[in-house]
């Protein structure tokens, strides 16, 4: 997206603080919009404006057909079946949104930030939604999360898995990479790959060692005989946003919950890596997976790895950070080496 500097306009004030939800009748709209079937005819009388896609340039050539390779369930991509594909698995994302996203649900806690879990790891399987992965790219085998492992979906959280040494450098080449880069409130994002001179040579190999090091532990852990790197952001969550020239948007609020590959059709898997500590780095920001009978906690911890299939069955939001900064390091994954990341992304 383009981001247009804001030199000399004054920071709009700050967006409510929530507890464990956005407004949920702000959600109500939303949904209301994806039951609109005048709203509905009008994407499907103009699909390259569904869903905020861009346009085909001019010549009616997208951009990931100049690049050569079938891409048509990329982010990017205004192919038909695209977007078709992307309209119903937003209308499956509201489905569960109406189902387990409510106010007075048991919150149970996975892991705390305070120890290491037992063992080192945990596991939690839950059911796959199978469909929802066979609609985009169909079943790759040796790949697609509804056919690997026997077809169980799962969270997992590795602690330990980056060192403390790790964390630390990774977060203290972040904080110089994001210096005067445009910010959404209180969240400012960087893609490593596209970004490595900002990183410097110690923060792309780590950023290149840890990325490696996670799709390897992706690969043993479900069986996966392939898997390609679908993007990756460094986030940092500020619990007092700086309201500077390079805000772009004060309000924005990233703590809706959501399903990675509603949004993006061709992430298959998911990762968090978390650079500091709840409870002594910042308060807020844990990690929720929004279940029809509780909301499951996890508590971000530096060197933690939190890794999870992409699906409906992973509904899940950040907690809005209430005091201090929160530093991750998110990746995904898919199965569909044409849709894979480009630096161009």
């Amino acid at each position: 997206d383009v981001l247009i500097k804001t030199r000399g306009r004054s920071a709009a004030p700050r967006a409510p603080a929530a507890t464990a939800h956005p407004s949920y009748s702000a959600l109500e709209a939303l949904l209301g919009e994806l039951d609109n079937p005048e709203l509905q005819q009008s994407h499907r009388e103009a699909p390259s404006q569904l869903r905020g896609a861009a346009a085909a340039p001019a010549g009616g050539v997208a951009t990931s057909e100049k690049r050569g390779r079938s891409a048509k369930y990329r982010k990017d991509s205004v192919d038909g079946d695209s977007l078709r594909t992307r309209e119903k698995y937003q209308r499956q994302q509201a489905e569960r949104l109406r189902k387990a996203f409510k106010d007075g649900k048991p919150q149970e806690r996975l892991v705390s930030s305070s120890e290491a879990v037992q063992g080192g790891a945990g596991r939690w399987s839950v059911p796959c939604a199978l469909e929802f992965y066979q609609d985009a790219y169909g079943v790759v085998e040796g790949c697609t999360p509804s056919v690997a492992r026997g077809g169980a979906c799962s969270r997992v959280v590795i602690d330990d898995f980056a060192s403390a040494k790790e964390s630390r450098d990774l977060l203290e080449v972040t904080e110089v990479a994001m210096k005067n880069l445009f910010h959404q409130g209180g969240t400012t994002s960087l893609a490593p790959a596209s970004s490595l001179d900002r990183l410097g040579a110690r923060g792309e190999n780590l950023f290149q060692m840890l990325m490696s090091k996670v799709k390897l532990q992706l690969m043993d852990d479900f069986g996966l005989d392939v898997i390609y790197d679908s993007g990756a952001l460094l986030t940092r969550l500020e619990g007092e946003p700086r309201h500077d020239e390079w805000d772009v948007d004060p309000r924005h609020i990233y703590w809706n919950p959501h399903v990675d590959k509603a949004n993006i059709p061709t992430y298959d898997y998911s990762a968090l890596l978390y650079l500091n500590t709840h409870g002594s780095d910042f308060e807020g920001g844990e990690f929720a997976f929004l279940d029809d009978d509780a909301d499951r906690i996890v508590s971000p911890r530096a060197g933690r790895l939190l890794y999870f299939t992409s699906g409906p069955e992973n509904l899940h939001q950040v907690r809005e950070v209430t005091r201090g900064t929160r530093y991750v390091l998110a990746m995904w994954f898919t199965c569909s080496k044409a849709d894979r990341y480009s630096n161009e992304d």
